[in-house]
């Protein structure tokens, strides 16, 4: 998902079908955010590095969130990745700091 960041911080509404609070708007259709960055808006892609996440099925990750916490069920597959991803960086970090 790309952040799209209008001149104008104080816009709210719609343009070319993206919703904008405050200056700012998110899409993942590649021909949108080419439009937006070819028209003078500023583009931050959202991309994180590979994960041995990505290969899981859906009930396997929910049930591992579980396992170690937390809910994950009613994420979206990508959302429950990055929550997974994140609990394993403070999880490492904590028993890194402890020994």
């Amino acid at each position: 998902m790309a952040k799209i960041y209008s001149k104008n911080k104080q816009y709210n509404g719609i343009s070319a079908s993206v919703n904008f609070i405050n200056g700012v708007g998110e899409s993942n259709l590649p021909h949108l955010v080419s439009w937006f960055q070819e028209n003078g808006y500023t583009i931050v892609e959202n991309k994180r590095a590979p994960s041995i996440y990505d290969s899981m099925a859906y009930k396997e990750m929910t049930e591992l969130a579980r396992k170690r916490g937390f809910n994950g069920i009613g994420l979206k597959k990508e959302k429950l990745i990055i929550a997974l991803i994140l609990w394993d960086k403070e999880h490492i970090a904590e028993i890194e700091t402890e020994e």
